[in-house]
């Protein structure tokens, strides 16, 4: 027990001390993102996103993002208040709507697809622990 305290205290003496636990987004890390530009909302697909069916899902869930972020002065006023797991959910949740419309109507299943999308979110969000009150508010407002 005591060597494990030793370590711990060591590995917390080492530790860098502006050691972060997230770096920013990337586009490498979505299929696409939305990010700011001189004040705008522009939006940065993976080059490997070629599908035209996924191309257009991705589009769809960006394009609400860009909608969101035009009810700001700035691209950058968005982003700054979003600050909240449950801010995170109300601005994922309406992008992800989006694109369960498209996923649905060429055929992908509506349950399945609403419930990988909530978990999505939830994991987004870095609120795994609420997936079930996601799941039942993509149900709820995504019809």
């Amino acid at each position: 027990m005591r060597r494990i305290a030793l370590a711990l205290v060591q590995l917390l003496l080492t530790s860098p001390a502006n050691a972060y636990a997230q770096r920013s987004a990337e586009v490498d890390d979505f299929l696409g993102i939305t990010r700011c530009e001189a004040g705008q909302a522009v939006t940065d697909l993976r080059a490997d996103v070629r599908d035209s069916a996924l191309l257009a899902e991705v589009e769809a869930h960006e394009e609400v993002h860009r909608r969101q972020a035009a009810e700001f002065p700035t691209c950058e006023a968005f982003l700054a208040s979003i600050t909240t797991a449950r801010s995170i959910i109300d601005i994922e949740l309406p992008a992800y709507c989006a694109q369960w419309r498209l996923a649905v109507a060429r055929g992908a299943d509506s349950a399945a697809t609403r419930r990988e999308f909530a978990w999505r979110i939830a994991a987004q969000s870095g609120a795994m622990e609420n997936r079930l009150s996601v799941v039942q508010r993509f149900e709820r407002e995504c019809a």
